[in-house]
């Protein structure tokens, strides 16, 4: 919860910043919807720091005749999801007051179908392209990113690029975009840029280049001297070297902690940027340090599909796993190659496939066995414990339990590992194991050991073995009890963009059912509307 607590401080404190500095509210609130993924309505009610309830306070002040709740601004913000109900060009009109801003301001996180004209549309951006008198409209993410950096683009480069890149950029079609067509994509992106470099002026192309780079994310993941760095390696005036890896690396473990806070929302799109760049980097890469290069790209596409398979877009989970594991191996980097394995059986175990999971997670302990990394060891017998218990299997599950404990007491926390695994990660998944055999006391008993020992900033991590603790009390009938959890649960993924959180939590309130005229369920579905989690 004080992790959360946090979350609200920072934000208030960027709010303050930007107001500091002469930002409109339409700035502040852009800023706010753009780090903290969430809609127009949300934003604007953050830029001026007020809560729901806070909100309707503001309203009723101003028009008393026609009060609303918290309810209201709940559903309203809710929209346009199944759960939400649109509100009334009168009360939009009048958010906009009570927001000081425009009625469009409100509603520009909803679909935009402008690139079906086709004539050019004065409303995208326009870049002047090689010639002075020439202008050319650009889907608006590449305009904006190009313009940052002053490019002024080819006729054939801007044609080239909507062609290939269009659906990409269009969050509208982003939906239909398989891994793969993205990935053939890029490949066909920078093979025509390496061959078209020769032809021009080499520091226009190196600018280029490095936009080029991650265009196909739509992200500027990297900024600076980094980008010369880059773009440099594209057009083979240099090689690789150790510090342009080590840059990747420390991206990617950002990445890593951001979503353990934020969610994947918050990281995917620079998680892709460095995979983009990685795979860009590569053939000019040394021999020596191509293993090393290699596994950064593994790391990289092995955070894609974690984040993938945590947005439950298991599709893309799959292939992005595919290719990590793939890669780790090639890279010979046997315990990231187990990590993978890990990763894999999990989805599988998700997914209600758990003899496939179980197979994942025997060949993860077995690579995990030849290395050194302790935590991995243990860890890959903790995957398989779930496993088990997700197939019945509960003497397989305690067996694998216990040598995850045995394996876990010898475990360095000062060396390093491929895992965040620890006594807290161990202890949770005890208590989710026993969950499944009905054996609600034990969860109880482990899930609160593990909540007292979990760092805060595992968010998603937290809230989960919270979910776990409350479906214990659910099948011991303490409803009360149950109920709050569920609410502290809520709080955290409503700061969070994990869909399978998410998902968990409508599970557990589903359960409760029978219960759902109690005054502790009542006041919890009010909680989780006032999240925007559930419909009041």
């Amino acid at each position: 919860m004080g992790e959360l607590r946090s979350q609200k401080q920072q934000r208030e404190q960027l709010v303050r910043a930007l107001r500091a500095a002469g930002k409109s509210w339409v700035d502040v609130a852009e800023a706010l919807r753009q780090r903290y993924r969430v809609n127009a309505r949300v934003a604007f009610r953050y830029a001026h720091e007020w809560s729901q309830h806070q909100a309707a306070n503001e309203w009723n002040q101003r028009w008393p005749d026609e009060l609303k709740t918290f309810k209201s601004f709940s559903s309203w913000e809710q929209w346009p999801s199944r759960t939400g109900h649109a509100p009334t060009f009168d009360n939009l009109s009048k958010l906009a007051e009570l927001y000081e801003c425009a009625v469009s301001d409100l509603l520009v996180d909803l679909p935009n179908f402008r690139h079906r004209d086709s004539a050019a549309n004065p409303q995208d951006t326009v870049l002047t392209v090689c010639k002075p008198d020439t202008e050319l409209v650009v889907p608006s993410d590449v305009a904006v990113w190009a313009t940052a950096t002053g490019l002024q683009l080819p006729d054939t480069l801007v044609a080239m690029l909507m062609h290939y890149l269009g659906s990409l950029v269009t969050p509208d079609h982003e939906m239909h975009i398989t891994p793969r067509d993205r990935d053939q994509a890029y490949h066909q992106l920078v093979g025509f840029l390496r061959s078209w470099a020769h032809t021009m002026d080499r520091r226009y192309v190196l600018r280029l280049l490095a936009w080029a780079a991650t265009a196909a994310s739509v992200f500027p993941a990297t900024s600076g001297d980094e980008y010369e760095r880059v773009a440099s390696v594209l057009s083979r005036s240099s090689g690789v070297d150790a510090q342009a890896i080590e840059h990747i690396e420390a991206v990617l473990w950002h990445c890593r902690r951001q979503d353990h806070l934020l969610g994947p929302q918050a990281v995917l799109t620079t998680v892709l940027a460095q995979r983009d760049l990685t795979r860009a980097l590569m053939p000019n890469c040394p021999d020596t340090l191509q293993p090393r290069m290699l596994s950064v790209l593994s790391e990289a596409s092995r955070q894609a599909g974690w984040l993938s398979f945590d947005l439950k877009q298991f599709d893309h989970a799959g292939y992005y796993y595919e290719d990590a594991r793939a890669l780790a191996h090639e890279a010979q980097n046997t315990g990231l190659g187990a990590l993978v394995l890990c990763e894999m059986s999990s989805l599988a175990t998700w997914q209600g496939r758990p003899r496939i999971g179980i197979d994942h997670a025997v060949a993860a302990g077995q690579w995990a066995n030849r290395t050194d990394d302790v935590k991995l060891r243990a860890y890959t017998a903790d995957v398989a414990a779930r496993a088990y218990a997700a197939d019945g299997q509960r003497d397989a599950c305690v067996k694998a339990l216990d040598t995850a404990h045995t394996v876990l007491t010898t475990a360095d926390d000062h060396t390093p590992s491929y895992t965040v695994y620890d006594e807290a990660s161990h202890i949770s998944t005890r208590g989710g194991c026993h969950l499944k055999f009905g054996e609600a006391d034990r969860t109880i008993s482990y899930a609160q050991q593990s909540l007292k020992l979990v760092d805060p900033s595992r968010a998603r991590f937290l809230a989960m073995t919270i979910i776990d603790l409350a479906e214990a009390y659910v099948q011991c009938t303490e409803i009360d009890e149950a109920a709050r959890l569920l609410g502290d649960a809520g709080d955290i993924a409503a700061g969070h963009s994990s869909v399978r959180l998410i998902g968990r939590l409508e599970q557990a309130r589903t359960a409760m059912q029978p219960w759902q005229h109690t005054t502790a369920v009542r006041t919890l579905d009010e909680r989780l509307a006032a999240y925007g989690l559930v419909n009041s």
